[in-house]
């Protein structure tokens, strides 16, 4: 069903006019459902609190699907850990075949299996193998939990903005730059819709509540933002985030992106940004033969993988990419050809500010 809606809103040229109908039901459902998210966030709000003793810090977004959150999520935990402190992450799990409540004990992540953690929870035990976690759907129940039971320094909530009910040490919002430039000179309401009809779960003024706004995108996206755009933010802190491919790994093996240039890859994903991946990819001159677009947080089975090897043989492919969101759910044994996973490094521009930051908040 997410992945239909995604195809119905995301659609251009010749496609829209066939998801027509589609839009025009979702547009007429979405002043109901605002209606009760409006709500249901004002509830939070009345119900705000702080039960635990830990520092808190949210990553969320506005926007539904890829936003950069998980990797910012990561990066801070990294940063966090250096520093000495005990991280743990609060996440959902979304996508996960077991619905119980998780608590994973520090450096104990990569040994729980995707389908009791998730997808973006497996690649954070990847990416921070020191930090502990807390999965379930109601993260503050899990925020408490973690607290009691690991007393961690600092609490990171993966996808929080709306959880109102939280009391917070810093609340971060990430917004896609590629938003900000493809509507520049322009108000983002006009250009994007709210949800079910478009891909914000807010209007962009309920960015003014947010401690830090993150714009997130490639250096060429960045250097062409108009800050106007953002209504509520611009009177915000912003910072810029760079995203940008390093190379790709197989096996224990990384390979510079300029190697590609003599294989032919096919690229497949199942992420929410996965335009923003493809750009990447070009942007980055890997020459890829071919690519195909799953849902986000897709589970892959066998016929899946015959699937790729039948579209990856047909465009003269040598070998895959991919994510390491995918990859910690791909059997890669059953693959015909050599899989890669793409290595994405995240940055701030303004690293002293964010250090600043973060020792203001959470001293």
């Amino acid at each position: 069903m997410r992945r239909f809606w995604e195809l119905v809103v995301t659609s251009q040229g010749a496609d829209r006019f066939y998801c027509f109908p589609f839009l025009l039901l979702f547009r007429l459902l979405t002043p109901v459902y605002q209606f009760f998210s409006r709500r249901h966030l004002r509830r939070r709000a009345r119900r705000r609190s702080r039960d635990w003793q830990v520092k808190v810090i949210s990553v969320g977004s506005i926007t539904v699907g890829g936003a950069g959150k998980t990797p910012i999520v990561a990066y801070l935990a990294g940063q966090l850990i250096a520093r000495g402190k005990k991280v743990a992450i609060v996440h959902s799990g979304y996508g996960r075949r077991r619905t119980a409540d998780v608590i994973i004990g520090y450096g104990e992540g990569r040994k729980s299996p995707v389908a009791e953690i998730g997808d973006e929870t497996a690649m954070l035990a990847r990416e921070v193998p020191q930090a502990a976690f807390a999965v379930g759907r109601d993260k503050k129940k899990m925020l408490v939990r973690v607290d009691r039971e690991l007393h961690p320094d600092v609490v990171i909530i993966d996808d929080g903005y709306q959880r109102l009910d939280v009391a917070k040490e810093l609340d971060i919002a990430t917004i896609s730059a590629a938003f900000a430039r493809r509507n520049r000179g322009r108000r983002l309401e006009r250009q994007l819709h709210l949800f079910p009809r478009g891909i914000l779960r807010e209007p962009p003024s309920s960015l003014a509540r947010a401690d830090t706004v993150f714009l997130i995108g490639a250096e060429a996206e960045l250097s062409s933002i108009d800050e106007a755009v953002w209504g509520g933010a611009a009177s915000r802190s912003i910072m810029r985030w760079v995203f940008s491919l390093t190379g790709a790994l197989c096996g224990d093996e990384t390979v510079p992106l300029e190697r590609f240039n003599a294989r032919r890859p096919f690229l497949f994903a199942g992420i929410g940004s996965y335009d923003r991946l493809l750009g990447m990819v070009r942007d980055g001159g890997v020459p890829i033969c071919g690519d195909y677009r799953f849902g986000d947080h897709f589970d892959y089975d066998k016929l899946d993988v015959a699937m790729l090897g039948r579209l990856s043989s047909a465009a003269g492919a040598d070998c895959y990419l991919t994510t390491a969101k995918d990859l910690v759910k791909l059997p890669v044994e059953a693959f015909d050809k050599p899989v890669f996973c793409l290595r994405l490094d995240v940055r701030p521009l303004e690293e002293d500010r964010l250090r600043e930051m973060l020792e203001r908040k959470l001293s």
